[in-house]
């Protein structure tokens, strides 16, 4: 299970780099021209998040195709942008190095696991910070302010597709082990916990990342992550991961690794 905020990361990598992660940003509705086949290389890394196919698939690579259509990237950029996400998942292993010793240990040391997660979080907020900073430097700067708007428009979006992308993430942990019903509660009381966490801040995080994307700076950017992420909630995250047996939790994180190579693996493709 994730000890950092599966949301955050995504909108500041995914929804940036939205042409990485055309499942995450929709179609603006004024948009005219037809729609165009995206390019798979740039879909399948983070189709393997959810693994989604079918009708729901099929509408995220329309939406897709158009917002690509709109950024008109060139084949170098797109070749750059793939290698700032490939170096943003290299740069957050050695947070997971150091989480996994606490998480797979016979017994959850909750106090130990609590600060390690605050170090993740202030980390966290560094990594996606540059990760933006150099994503903002490879695009023009018509492409930054379509990415921005795009951000401000999802700020207020009562639909929120990271959202979606969150529960169906929660849901393919909770499938990987058979919970009794205390660990179904306390999964329960973290799923609401994080729901309400990004719900609140989610216009922030937004908000901070299209402001870097057209006129801030990664120090401002990061401070403003950093910031925001003291709110994650951490007491959830230990209590749930305490009401789990050693393996329970030990194949959870190896769900977790596996994913994370898999998505690794598109990218390499």
């Amino acid at each position: 299970m994730k000890t950092r905020s599966p949301m955050k990361k995504l909108a500041a990598v995914a929804v940036a780099a939205s042409a990485l992660v055309g499942c995450s940003v929709n179609a603006p509705s004024t948009a005219k021209q037809p729609l165009t086949p995206p390019a798979v290389e740039f879909r399948a890394p983070y189709q393997v998040l959810v693994e989604a196919d079918g009708a729901a698939m099929d509408e995220h690579k329309q939406k897709m195709s158009a917002f690509m259509a709109q950024l008109a990237l060139t084949d170098a950029q797109k070749t750059q942008l793939k290698g700032v996400i490939k170096g943003a998942l290299e740069r957050a292993k050695p947070i997971q190095t150091e989480m996994k010793p606490l998480v797979t240990a016979p017994e959850i040391d909750r106090t130990a696991l609590r600060a390690a997660i605050e170090v993740a979080m202030k980390a966290d907020a560094a990594q996606d910070a540059q990760t933006l900073e150099e994503v903002k430097g490879i695009l023009t700067d018509a492409q930054r302010t379509l990415i921005a708007n795009k951000l401000n428009e999802l700020s207020t979006r009562e639909d929120d597709p990271h959202m979606k992308l969150f529960e169906k993430l929660m849901d393919k942990a909770e499938e990987q082990v058979t919970l009794n019903e205390q660990q179904k509660e306390a999964f329960s009381q973290l799923k609401s916990a994080m729901r309400d966490f990004w719900m609140t801040n989610r216009a922030a995080y937004y908000q901070a990342m299209a402001t870097h994307m057209q006129s801030g700076s990664q120090s401002d950017l990061q401070a403003e992550l950093e910031r925001l992420n003291e709110g994650i909630p951490s007491d959830a995250m230990v209590t749930f991961m305490a009401s789990l047996d050693q393996s329970q939790r030990q194949m959870l994180v190896a769900w977790k690794e596996g994913l994370m190579d898999r998505i690794a693996a598109k990218l390499s493709d």
